[in-house]
């Protein structure tokens, strides 16, 4: 496809601007593409899988471009020619089922006549195929890479059902599905590791889950995520219930993937490139532990990290004390409105299902857990940055020593580690988004968007 101007202007000559045959009537309308242009891409397809090397590979975008500007071109001049009534159908779809397809499918409208009906419904699905177009010519020339990567990798993690038809860009590598719900990672050949990293790194951060790359073992790969799916930020509110070891329960809860926010109305998630990776890095080793002691080494490490990084740089201590910036962090986490994770509890076969903010309740845990501590025969003679600094750090991290061992002691000492993990988790939700701007309100907020999926429940 050397000469790709001359594959344009036949495909040009051999499209009309003022008709269109529907071989399969209405549905064909309903699916409404120029076919011919989008064969030239699978052409240029064809011709970027021949070579791997990234310069060949960018030679081609100008052709990507050049194709669907051109068939972008003629889907404008077809809804030109339909707004002018300059437009027909062939063969003439009969007045019924016309009708009959659009009050199944779209909305038919009694005030006006079938053939009013008909060129609304053609104009939405012409100018659908042209906001298509505008989306691959914003890639092309924003995020050329979508064009130029390969697949790398499988990765792992439940997160399928939401995001199946999106494109998820970090830098020069993506997520994208393989067509069949499988999600792979997709890079060059100048794309670093630890650009991978950070992708999933943001993705488990903003869903509450585990995620990774699939090693060449495929065993390997099938315990990684039997494991990792053993995780669930819920079990820190479970783990409250003083009788959740001492009988057996049924939880008709289960947190909800979020609405990550797409550019514009496109079919495309961008993150912005990170300051501070790192402690994200450590909040994704935290989800991949799904007791809350080793999970509670990670969660104080990204405190660490923040402490580092971002409140000796602030304040300027003489005399630094963990302490200190703990209870200073516990204090601007609990104002922190960071982006939300819903769950959904189906209650019981009498009650309506509820969708409840997740990072909501646990403040509301934090705050009966401070309660707690100041009501405790010990603990209340401790502050907030003394008691996890103790327990979080010194108890966890370095085991303690001789009676004071760390012990798995679920119903007792987990449920105190699982405690301090709650302030934890709240703290480095805070932190990671005050370090990283770029991830504030990637999220939707709004319920009316989670409750769409549970209207027929």
């Amino acid at each position: 496809m050397e000469d790709i101007k001359k594959y344009i202007s036949k495909v040009n000559e051999s499209t009309s601007e003022t008709e269109s045959f529907l071989k399969y009537g209405m549905l064909s309308l309903g699916y409404f593409n120029l076919d011919e242009y989008d064969k030239l891409i699978v052409k240029i397809n064809q011709e970027r899988e021949t070579n791997s090397d990234i310069n060949f590979r960018n030679s081609l975008i100008a052709k990507y471009k050049e194709v669907y500007q051109a068939k972008k071109n003629k889907l404008s001049k077809m809804c030109i020619n339909l707004n002018k009534r300059k437009f027909k159908f062939f063969p003439i779809l009969k007045n019924d089922e016309i009708k009959t397809y659009l009050e199944k499918f779209f909305h038919y409208d009694e005030e006006k006549s079938v053939g009013e009906n008909l060129s609304y419904y053609a104009k939405i699905k012409i100018e659908q195929a042209i906001k298509n177009c505008n989306e691959e010519l914003y890639l092309l020339k924003k995020h050329p890479n979508i064009y130029i990567n390969s697949k790398d990798t499988y990765i792992g993690g439940d997160f399928g059902y939401r995001y199946e038809n999106e494109i998820i860009i970090y830098k020069d590598v993506s997520i994208q599905t393989d067509g069949f719900h499988h999600f792979a990672i997709h890079s060059n050949e100048l794309s670093l590791e630890t650009t991978k990293r950070e992708l999933l790194n943001i993705f488990a951060y903003i869903n509450g889950r585990p995620i990774f790359q699939f090693t060449q073992n495929p065993r390997f790969n099938e315990k990684l995520d039997q494991l990792y799916n053993q995780f669930d930020l819920l079990d820190m509110l479970r783990l409250r219930n003083t009788n959740y070891f001492k009988e057996e329960t049924k939880d008709a809860t289960y947190l909800e993937l979020p609405i990550v926010k797409n550019y514009k109305d496109y079919k495309v998630i961008i993150f912005k490139e990170l300051q501070h990776g790192e402690a994200l890095d450590l909040y994704h080793s935290s989800l991949k532990q799904f007791e809350p002691l080793p999970r509670c080494v990670f969660l104080y490490r990204v405190f660490e990290y923040a402490s580092a990084k971002d409140y000796k740089v602030k304040f300027h201590p003489t005399n630094y004390q963990p302490e200190d910036a703990i209870e200073y962090y516990i204090q601007e986490s609990i104002k922190y409105n960071p982006n939300p994770l819903y769950y959904v509890d189906f209650g019981d076969k009498q009650s309506k299902y509820k969708i409840v903010s997740y990072f909501s309740k646990l403040k509301t845990e934090a705050n009966k857990i401070f309660y707690e501590w100041s009501n405790h025969p010990y603990l209340k003679t401790k502050t907030k940055g003394q008691i996890i600094y103790n327990r979080g750090r010194n108890l966890v991290a370095h085991g303690g020593n001789g009676s004071h061992n760390m012990r798995y002691d679920y119903a007792n000492n987990y449920k105190h580690i699982n405690d301090i993990n709650i302030i934890l988790e709240l703290i480095a939700r805070y932190v990671i988004e005050n370090l990283n701007p770029e991830l504030k309100n990637i999220v939707e907020r709004r319920l009316v968007f989670y409750q769409e999926r549970y209207k027929s429940s």
